[in-house]
């Protein structure tokens, strides 16, 4: 039987002094049934090219993360400037043609900054994804 040690304090160290528990009830008890089925192996460890293709496409991804990082930092650069531009328009007192064209650049730089977020979430989930099969694939090639 297995015992496990716990950390109390306040409200529930008291109640377990009240009870005169000693942490470990019957229901508790942290013993593991002898399992019934075997467990599932491969048969065959991945190739050391599975490896090397796994490596290369975390490198690819990683590159693409990096791109996707640029194009972000772009267009927020961009929309600050055009932001900045529909300030001084206002000040100026630009006529609405220029204001509703200086308000689209910011729309269409608002959507540029969203697909750009989205394609970097989308690169670091396929990177997520390629170190866990790259670290599941050595794994099997050691044996472990």
């Amino acid at each position: 039987m297995k015992i496990q040690l716990w950390t109390v304090g306040g409200a529930t160290l008291l109640g377990l002094a009240l009870l005169g528990s000693n942490g470990v009830s019957q229901a508790q008890e942290t013993t593991t049934p002898p399992s019934t089925t075997p467990p599932v192996t491969s048969t065959t460890p991945p190739a050391q090219g599975d490896v090397r293709n796994d490596t290369q496409g975390i490198r690819q991804d990683r590159k693409d993360i990096r791109q996707d990082k640029g194009a972000l930092r772009e267009d927020r650069r961009e929309r600050r400037q055009d932001r900045r531009e529909l300030r001084e328009d206002r000040r100026e007192g630009a006529s609405q043609a220029e204001l509703a064209k200086d308000r689209e650049e910011l729309r269409k730089d608002n959507q540029n900054i969203r697909k750009d977020k989205q394609g970097l979430r989308k690169d670091r989930q396929d990177l997520r994804k390629d170190r866990k099969e790259r670290r599941h694939d050595r794994r099997e090639a050691q044996g472990k």
